[in-house]
C-alpha cells in the first residue's frame, strides 16, 4: 500500500514534522536493528539457546522458569556454594551445567549475531551521521550495532579534531579490557542508554563494565565470547518476555536502574522508532508517561500491506497509550536510509 493513500489516517512524511523534532530524544526498537540487515535474528536468544542444547539438557534450563541467564547462573553458583557448607558431593553435574550454560550462549550469540565481513559498514557510517540529528538516544536492543555506529562516530569525530558526539557513561578505567560505568559525567553532548543492557555489557561486581575494542582489531563477538568463557562473566541484558519480570532485571542493577530513570526524567520530545511497545514493554510507556509534562510523541508506522481498518486500530493503540501527549505519526520508511 502507497505511502499517498495514507494521509487521511495523518500517517506523514518525518520531513513534514522533523522541524517539530530537532535535539529530541530517540527511542529505537528492533525495527532499527532488522531493517540494517536480514541476516539478523532478533528472535529469543534463550530461544536460541534452547535449540542448540542437547535435548537431554533443555529441561534442566527450563526448570529454572527465568530466560536471565545471569540469574540462571548465579543459582548455579548459589548452588554449588550450598553443596559445599552439606557437603553433597553434586558439584561436578553443576559444573558441567555451568560450562554448558557458557559455551552454548556463545555458540546463540554467534549464531544470531552477524560478523564483520557481514555488516555492511558504509551503511553504519550512514546512519551514524542520520542518529546525530538527535539528543540523546535510548535503545531497546542489545544487539552490536549501535555500539559499531557509536564507535565509527566517534573515529571520525577523532579525524576530524571534534569531541565525540555521544557518550554513554562508561568512562571509568577498570582494565585492558572493559572500561567502567560511572553514574556521573561532565559530557554536555548526547547520551547512549542500553535500556534492556547490552551483550558486550557485563557485570563483575559491584561494578557493570563495557567492553572496550582496543587497538587490536578483534571481533567484538568473540571478545564476547571470550569474556564470557574465560572470565565466567554472563552479559547484561534484558531477556525476559513479561514486563514485570524485565522491570526486575532492571531494579536489580545499577546500570539499568540509571537508564530508566533517566527516560523517565527526559523532559525533551520523543521520537519512537521500531518499537510497538507491546505488553511486553509497558514498563517502558510507564516511564515515557511518568512526568506530568506533556512532551510530543512522534511515533514510526510501518504501513507495509496493512488495510486502512488495520492501520487506525494501530494509531488508535498509541494514543491510549499516551493519552496526556500530543502524538503525531509518521511513515516508518522515511525517517533513516538503510
Amino acid at each position: 500500500m502507497n505511502f499517498e493513500g495514507r494521509k487521511d489516517l495523518e500517517i506523514i512524511d518525518w520531513s513534514n514534522i522533523a522541524q517539530n523534532f530537532t535535539e529530541a530524544d530517540l527511542l529505537l526498537g528492533n525495527g532499527f536493528s532488522l531493517n540494517i540487515t536480514g541476516h539478523f535474528n532478533y528472535d529469543s536468544l534463550f530461544q536460541e539457546f534452547l535449540r542448540n542444547c542437547e535435548p537431554s539438557k533443555r529441561h534442566i534450563f527450563r526448570s529454572f522458569g527465568t530466560n536471565n541467564f545471569e540469574i540462571i547462573q548465579e543459582i548455579l553458583i548459589n548452588a554449588k556454594r550450598v553443596n559445599i557448607l552439606l557437603k553433597i558431593a553434586t558439584n561436578s553435574k553443576i559444573d558441567e551445567a555451568i560450562k554448558l550454560l557458557k559455551n552454548e550462549l556463545v555458540i546463540s550469540i554467534q549464531k544470531t549475531h552477524p560478523y564483520s565481513s557481514q555488516i555492511n559498514w558504509n551503511q553504519l557510517s550512514n546512519l551514524s551521521t542520520q542518529l546525530n540529528i538527535f539528543s540523546d538516544i535510548f535503545t531497546l536492543n542489545y544487539d552490536l550495532f549501535l555500539y559499531h555506529i557509536i564507535l565509527h562516530m566517534k573515529d571520525k569525530s577523532n579525524i576530524d579534531g571534534r569531541d565525540a558526539p555521544y557518550s554513554d557513561y562508561f568512562w571509568g578505567e577498570y582494565d585492558n579490557q572493559f572500561k567502567q560505568f560511572m553514574n556521573y559525567d561532565d559530557y554536555n553532548h548526547q547520551h547512549v542508554y542500553y535500556l534492556h543492557g547490552a551483550l558486550f555489557l557485563f557485570k563483575i561486581p559491584p561494578e557493570t563494565l563495557k567492553l572496550k575494542r582496543g587497538d587490536a582489531p578483534k571481533e567484538l563477538i568473540e571478545m564476547i565470547g571470550d569474556a564470557i568463557n574465560y572470565r565466567g562473566i554472563m552479559p547484561i541484558f534484558v531477556s525476559e518476555g513479561k514486563y514485570k519480570e524485565k522491570l526486575k532485571t532492571i531494579e536489580r542493577s545499577n546500570y539499568l536502574s540509571f537508564c530508566y530513570e533517566a527516560l523517565e526524567q527526559s523532559t525533551n520530545d520523543l521520537v519512537i522508532f521500531g518499537s510497538s511497545l507491546s505488553n511486553q514493554d509497558a514498563h517502558i510507556v510507564k516511564a515515557i508517561n511518568h512526568k506530568r509534562n506533556r512532551r510530543d510523541l512522534a511515533i514510526s508506522i510501518h504501513i507495509g500491506e496493512k488495510s486502512a481498518q488495520d492501520l487506525e486500530k494501530e494509531l488508535k493503540y498509541f494514543r491510549n497509550k499516551f493519552p496526556r501527549h500530543k502524538v503525531t505519526f509518521y511513515d516508518s520508511r522515511t525517517l533513516f536510509k538503510f
